[in-house]
């Protein structure tokens, strides 16, 4: 079962963690901040952190994404047409992605930013 957690974050944003309850692990969406994740992982010890998903390059989604993978080694994946700091998977419209077990299709939806995915 899947566990989603909005992380407060700045003054008006959140982070949303998916949480996995039966393999123990967990992944980030546009983590602008790594504080909040570091201070979740550090409460609930027993989850790992495996991926961070971004979906564009704005510094409120990406700011805490070096010190991040710094720390949990976790995977980062984001739009191929964008500079997102650390990836590993350069995503574009219709690849597929499996994270916690379930598989995803990425869509562009170019607007707030041209490379933005979802």
């Amino acid at each position: 079962m899947i566990q989603i957690h909005a992380l407060p974050a700045f003054n008006d944003n959140y982070i949303w963690l998916l949480q996995d309850l039966s393999s123990q692990q967990c992944v980030v969406v546009d983590p602008g901040d790594a504080a909040p994740v570091l201070e979740w992982l550090a409460q609930n010890p027993h989850c790992r952190l495996t991926d961070i998903l971004i979906t564009h390059h704005h510094n409120d989604h990406v700011g805490g994404v070096v010190e991040l993978k710094q720390a949990t080694k976790a995977r980062v994946l984001g739009p191929a047409t964008e500079s997102i700091p650390a990836r590993d998977v350069a995503l574009a419209d219709h690849d597929r992605l499996t994270v916690l077990g379930l598989e995803f299709v990425v869509h562009a939806v170019p607007g707030h930013t041209l490379g933005h995915i979802a």
